[in-house]
């Protein structure tokens, strides 16, 4: 006997595929929406609590950096060692630091924690 026949002898292979593509689309659903409603509004929101976010970023913030990946799963959590000012004396990038590595992102891939401004 079969795990999926413990719960319904009537289950056939086409209504597992069904569920399956049906799982998929709501988790690829709420990822979007999760990135939507989620990061983009905490960072509108700590843009209308204090105005210019990136310039008040300094070395030892917490941020959520963006990865290269679509899955938000594996994005990393990091620290700023270090801001990075542009020519324009506008903050424009940082060093980050996470469990694995030291690197470089712009400020538009790091989402402020809201540790940050509690």
């Amino acid at each position: 006997m079969q795990f999926a026949e413990l719960f319904d002898k009537t289950i056939s292979k086409e209504t597992l595929r069904r569920r399956k593509l049906y799982q998929t689309v709501l988790l690829r659903q709420l990822w979007i929406k999760w990135k939507e409603q989620y990061l983009l509004q905490l960072r509108t929101a700590h843009k209308f609590k204090v105005p210019n976010v990136s310039e008040n970023l300094k070395s030892g913030d917490v941020v959520l950096v963006e990865g290269t990946t679509k899955s938000k799963l594996l994005w990393q959590l990091g620290k700023i060692q270090e801001v990075l000012i542009g020519r324009d004396n506008n903050v424009r990038a940082s060093i980050v630091k996470t469990s694995q590595k030291v690197f470089r992102r712009p400020m538009q891939m790091l989402y402020p924690s809201e540790l940050n401004y509690a």
